[in-house]
């Protein structure tokens, strides 16, 4: 009879994702510096704003019209339970701009860009002196880039994902597109807007990008894949970051019945 030994701490896994946040500091501290910027060119930007955004255009736009559609549905149908379907626009836009535009089409891009960062990050991280020439040379224009890219992204699929569920919503039981966009204007307020560029503009995309390149500087082996890895990061940080900031922003004061 063979005894089962516990090889593995349970949580201890906890610990390995989060070695990387002192690289992170490291690489960010090293980045911010007048120097850094200095030595920035407009055409170290170039390569990566046309893959970060021009050809990310048609991804963003798809995405945001596929989920739209699916979280019109949604509403629609539940709402016309209690005859309220004609308020399925504030409901829906309020849940594209908190939480399901950061959560879902906004993660899977900065998921694409830190997969891509990381593989670039592994193959070019030898080359390179020391970490802050790393940071300087590499992390800063594509950090810089996506930081560009993520904010006209963010206003496109909101606005693609919006019309689309206002074009979508009277074929299944809203009176009109007009019903749909006066209850959302009711609805949204500028908080939801800030909130809502503040995740999707600087929260997500910081993450991608750093997650990507400590994947890469963490690499053992130029054969060793470490996309994955990436993505699982942004996915976990970029979770936690939004909690934090819809919980700093939404949850505040006594609540009112």
């Amino acid at each position: 009879m063979h005894r089962t030994t516990l090889r593995r701490i349970p949580g201890s896994d906890i610990i390995g994702w989060l070695s990387p946040v002192g690289t992170t500091l490291r690489l960010i501290g090293s980045m911010l510096n007048v120097r850094s910027f200095q030595s920035l060119a407009l055409q170290d930007l170039r390569p990566h704003c046309l893959w970060m955004g021009l050809q990310s255009f048609h991804f963003v736009s798809l995405s945001a019209a596929v989920v739209s559609i699916c979280l019109t549905i949604q509403c629609v149908v539940e709402l016309q339970k209690f005859q309220a379907q004609d308020l399925s626009g504030a409901v829906i836009s309020i849940g594209l701009l908190r939480e399901i535009g950061p959560l879902t089409i906004s993660m899977a891009w900065c998921a694409m860009v830190a997969a891509r960062v990381s593989e670039d990050a592994k193959r070019y991280y030898p080359q390179y002196q020391s970490d802050g020439a790393f940071a300087s040379g590499f992390v800063l224009p594509r950090y810089v880039a996506a930081i560009a890219m993520s904010i006209p992204l963010a206003a496109y699929g909101l606005l693609f994902g919006f019309l689309t569920g206002a074009l979508f919503a009277p074929l299944i039981g809203v009176t009109s597109t007009a019903d749909f966009l006066d209850s959302a204007r009711e609805a949204i307020k500028d908080k939801d807007l800030v909130v809502y560029f503040l995740k999707l503009g600087f929260v997500n995309p910081s993450v991608g990008i750093f997650a990507g390149c400590v994947a890469g500087m963490r690499a053992k082996d130029p054969s060793q894949p470490i996309a994955a890895d990436a993505v699982s990061a942004t996915f976990l940080t970029c979770f936690a970051l939004n909690l934090a900031v819809t919980s700093a922003a939404y949850l505040t004061g006594e609540p009112t019945l």
